[in-house]
């Protein structure tokens, strides 16, 4: 064997942790459309609608420290001609992720010594 029982057990326990992050993210992958949105760009100025200005404050706050590249491109280019308003994308954007179905753990049997 390459690996220790301790480290078996720690594999199945980050799997079990990665598959309860991809389950809680699989129904915000279709909200948009299931509130008729054109596409994502409008579902992000929707939720920024709801939020109290101090959460929207916050949260750029963690967006620009995270995509401090996009940020910059962000402000470099021109405003939109009708902020709030997002054009529709003329193609379907290709999943960054491919979407996968409920992962799968094999059962790991008891070693005899």
């Amino acid at each position: 064997m390459s690996i220790s029982y301790r480290e078996a057990k720690r594999i199945l326990a980050k799997q079990e942790e990665a598959r309860e992050v991809i389950n809680s993210y699989r129904g915000m992958e279709t909200l948009g459309k299931r509130l008729q949105l054109k596409n994502n760009k409008e579902l992000i100025l929707k939720l920024f609608e709801i939020e109290a200005d101090d959460s929207v404050v916050e949260v750029f706050t963690h967006l620009k420290a995270l995509y401090e590249e996009q940020w910059g491109d962000a402000e470099a280019t021109a405003p939109p001609e009708v902020p709030g308003q997002v054009e529709e994308d003329e193609e379907e954007p290709k999943a960054r992720y491919a979407k996968e179905e409920s992962a799968e753990v094999e059962e790991v049997e008891a070693v005899k010594a």
